[in-house]
């Protein structure tokens, strides 16, 4: 080992009195503080989560004569209106303030999707109709503007089609399986006629169903896609009617047609 290890030269050393880390060496931490840098946040964000795991804990409770298991917090929710409806002034004002703002922020959020809602279909429509008209194959935009359903009464908004590209995916691939399978239905059909009890046909036949049902889902999916489409088509205004020049006009006597 060279006499130099550890010694670099003169030119290359700290000056006396300075050290290499001015800020020197950082503190330890302790255990517990790296568990709870870990968590994010320390002491506050962990008994958040302690908090929120807690209210949603299944715990027993009793009424009269049964039981049964309820979140915390609906279980102390059910224990405070029990108390307003007891006369207790205070509980009630605090559940009817609390209800307020629930009652606030699910009208707010309604609303927004009912907004967003309504500029999803005024955006992508136009597209899907112009790719109609050219013959193009719909845009992979999901969901299908036609799939987002808004109900004129309530307002309320609902999808009824896929909402990806992998979803839009899986259906086309239970269309093609319905079809393949189309005839060994009817075929099990046939022989549940004659062996109603027979287990394994029952089995077969249930599984067969259900791609049934969902290509029949799809099926009045694609109804309702054209029904649609026509009646768009229907409101569009229509180009004026041309002139018919051979018409008399109101002031112009009719001419004698050559014998």
């Amino acid at each position: 080992m060279s006499n130099n290890y550890r010694k670099p030269p003169v030119e290359y050393q700290f000056p006396k009195g300075t050290s290499g880390n001015p800020k020197g060496r950082p503190p330890k931490k302790k255990p517990e503080q790296l568990a709870l840098g870990a968590l994010g946040g320390g002491i506050a964000d962990r008994f958040s989560a302690m908090a929120l795991e807690e209210a949603a804990r299944p715990i027993a409770v009793r009424e009269g004569d049964k039981s049964s298991e309820l979140p915390a917090m609906q279980a102390l929710l059910r224990t405070m209106f029990r108390a307003a409806a007891k006369g207790d002034a205070k509980v009630g004002r605090q559940l009817l303030e609390l209800i307020g703002r629930a009652e606030t922020l699910r009208t707010n959020a309604a609303l927004e999707m009912l907004e967003f809602a309504a500029k999803y279909k005024e955006r992508y429509l136009p597209l899907f109709e112009k790719h109609e008209q050219e013959g193009l194959e719909p845009p992979e935009i999901y969901p299908h503007p036609d799939d987002v359903i808004i109900d004129e009464n309530t307002g309320e908004v609902r999808i009824d089609g896929p909402r990806t590209k992998e979803e839009a995916g899986a259906r086309k691939a239970i269309r093609e399986q319905v079809l393949k399978s189309m005839r060994r239905c009817f075929e099990v059909e046939v022989a549940l006629a004659k062996e109603p009890k027979n287990r394994a046909l029952k089995r077969e036949f249930k599984e067969l169903q259900k791609y049934f049902d969902l290509f029949r889902a799809e099926s009045e999916r694609t109804t309702r896609h054209k029904a649609l489409a026509i009646a768009r088509r229907s409101l569009e205004p229509k180009p004026a009617a041309e002139k018919d020049d051979t018409r008399t006009k109101p002031n112009e006597k009719k001419r004698p047609t050559a014998k």
